[in-house]
Parts: C-alpha cells; sequence; structure tokens
C-alpha cells in the first residue's frame, strides 16, 4: 500500500513511500487529493475506512535530505511524523476531494459522503452526510463489502481486493500461503469460480468455497465466523460475465474470431476448454510449471473474460495471448498450434479473446 511521487515534467517517477505502519497496514489506497495550497496529500483508503493526509512539503523534504531515501519503498517508518490517520464513519471511501481545509470522500458501502476537517486535531471533525436511503445489506452485498475489507485481515495489510479488484485479476504474480510458498503464481479472477472447481494453479483447493475459506486463514491470517465466508461466496456467485471489447458492435464474433473458432476445435484447443464455462474443471501437466512446481499440474482456466486477464498461464510468463500460443508453447502440449499460420494463430487468439 504505496503512494508514488511522479515527476510530470520529467515523465519520471522519483520515488515510492509506503502508507503501512510498522504494525497496520493501510489497505487498498484509492482515491488520492493534493490540497490547494500544495501543503497537504490526501489518501482514501478503500479497506480501511480512513484518510491519511500527509505534509506534502515534508515528505519531499524528507526524500531530497537522506542519503537512504532510495529505500523509503521498503521503509515502513518513512512518514512517521508526517502523517496522520483519519478514521471515517463511514466505510469503503474512494473518490476524494479537497477544498476550503476539508477532505471528501464517497463511501461507496455506506452510499455516503465523508467530511473531514483537515484542521482537527482528532476525529471530532469527521461525520458522514447520506446520499439517499439507507441500501438494504444483504448476503450479497455483505459478501462484497468484506471481499474489500481490510480490517478483516490481520493487521489491516490487505483484503481479497487487493489481489483480485472488482474480484477480477490485478496482474501481478504473488507469493502466498494459500498453495506454498516460494512459488509466486499470477493472480485468478474469481469470475465462476464457485461453478469450476477445483481452485488455485495448482487445484490445491477442491472447490472456491475452501479457497475462500482457506484465503481468510492463509492469506489474511484471520480467523472469522462462517458467516462471513458465506457472504463472500455469494456475492462471487453473482459475478456476471462482460462481453469482450474484441465483439463487433452487434454483439458478435468479428470475421477473424469466426475463422479463429475453426482454428480452435482443430488445433484441440477445445479438449481441455469447452462446456458454458469454456474448462474441463481438470488439471493437466502442460510443462509450464518449474522450481519447486516442476512437473505439477496446472488447473485448467475458464477462457469466459480472458481478455482482460493478461499476463497469462499460471506464472503471468506469457504477455500476449500470441505468447500463450507460440512462445510458451512450444511442444503443443496446450493446443497443436506449432503448425499453423501466422494469419491462423492470429485467428485463433482473436476468437480467445472473443470469450
Amino acid at each position: 500500500n504505496a503512494l508514488s511521487i511522479i515527476d510530470v515534467s520529467a515523465g519520471k517517477s522519483l520515488n515510492t513511500v509506503l502508507l503501512d505502519d510498522v504494525h497496520l497496514g493501510a489497505a487498498n489506497p484509492w482515491g488520492v487529493a493534493c490540497s490547494a495550497d500544495g501543503k497537504l496529500i490526501a489518501v482514501a483508503h478503500a479497506g480501511t475506512h480512513e484518510l491519511s493526509v500527509i505534509d506534502r512539503i515534508g515528505l519531499h523534504t524528507k526524500l531530497a535530505r537522506e542519503a537512504g531515501a532510495a529505500s523509503a519503498s521498503s521503509d515502513l517508518s518513512f512518514l512517521t511524523g508526517l502523517r496522520r490517520r483519519i478514521k471515517l464513519t463511514g466505510r469503503g471511501p474512494r473518490g476524494l476531494t479537497l477544498i476550503g481545509g476539508k477532505a471528501y470522500a464517497a463511501e461507496y458501502f455506506s452510499d455516503s459522503l465523508a467530511v473531514a476537517d483537515l484542521n482537527a486535531s482528532s476525529n471530532d471533525g469527521v461525520r458522514s452526510i447520506a446520499l439517499g436511503p439507507k441500501i438494504p445489506m444483504t448476503p450479497r452485498r455483505k459478501g462484497e463489502l468484506f471481499f474489500n475489507d481490510g480490517t478483516l485481515c490481520f493487521q489491516q495489510w490487505q483484503s481479497c481486493a487487493s489481489c483480485h479488484p472488482d474480484a477480477r485479476a490485478d496482474a501481478l504474480n504473488w507469493d502466498l500461503l494459500n498453495d506454498g510458498i516460494g512459488n509466486p503464481k499470477n493472480s485468478r479472477s474469481m469470475l465462476l469460480a464457485h461453478k469450476t472447481p477445483p481452485a488455485m494453479s495448482l487445484a490445491v483447493r477442491e472447490d472456491a468455497e475452501s479457497a475462500v475459506r482457506s484465503g481468510i486463514k492463509f492469506i489474511q491470517f484471520a480467523v472469522r465466523p462462517e458467516e462471513d465466508a458465506a457472504a463472500i461466496d455469494e456475492y462471487l456467485k453473482a459475478l456476471k460475465p462482460v462481453p469482450s471489447p474484441h465483439l463487433t458492435h452487434e454483439g458478435r464474433l468479428s470475421p477473424a474470431a469466426v475463422r479463429g473458432k475453426s482454428v480452435f476445435m482443430n488445433a484441440g484447443c477445445a479438449k481441455c476448454h469447452y462446456g458454458p464455462e469454456l474448462t474441463s474443471k481438470k488439471a493437466y501437466d502442460v510443462g509450464t510449471s518449474t522450481g519447486i512446481d516442476s512437473g505439477k499440474a496446472i488447473d485448467t482456466p475458464t477462457l469466459i473474460e480472458v481478455w482482460r486477464t493478461a499476463p497469462y498461464l499460471h506464472d503471468g510468463r506469457s504477455r500476449t495471448m500470441m505468447d500463450v500460443l507460440t512462445r510458451d508453447n512450444p511442444e503443443d502440449k496446450h493446443g497443436s498450434t506449432r503448425g499453423l499460420s501466422e494469419q491462423m494463430l492470429r485467428d485463433l487468439a482473436e476468437y480467445v479473446l472473443s470469450r
């Protein structure tokens, strides 16, 4: 959970500072704003329901003065004395602006507007303004709240959404305890997770329900009531796929994708990716596991919404779908693609990305 300082005129990053404290995380920084006089920077923490208010001048002075400032990105005490944390009364602050000595933040899960007096010495200057009638907290909405709530985690370091924004993937590799240590895996989308068991890249959980509960225990290091996990299940089950931008304006396959569908069938891709979820729900050794996982079978992912989940394969080695079909499939273990022409490969990629 960090803030990066960018020299806009030079077009380069100057440094990054951590927003966490030594013993207290600041999960899911979302909105960021600077006061009109340039003295303050504020950050809305959607996961911990609070604001960070940073002495902007002091921050830049410290970065310029300290020889060790290059290590600011790994120093949990760097903002000590330069930042204060303001606890909000609503939940899920996201969009943020500073006007006339006050911070205003959109509190997503409270359907309210937070107002915080930046000059107040305590939290007495904090209130929430309701934006409409109170929205009922259904099991699904409660699950979405829990999925995005960093306060459920030990010391508030992260929420489920830290790696799965909007319950999709963040395009990063993480080395977490749910499936061992020393074997970082590319984040997976949670879309259709409950319909496509097993779960996790190495299929170490028999289904998404057990993965959710193991994630709370081994990733968030927390013990929570069963109803919390059940609510998260309801939220994830309710996720709906977004139509691919590779489809035509009428929502149909493009001519290239139509040709690619035929290639998909002839190249054997449909042997593992079939049915309404486009997965066999089985794990195979497709020659991509390495290190301590070498030779292990990899769970067949759904191809639904694959257009939004790059990079690809369980360790994120493939930047594009063409990489999946060419460079990272040398032995034809996930589709017989070596003999395909350049045009056939492009058509195949277009079809897959249209799903």
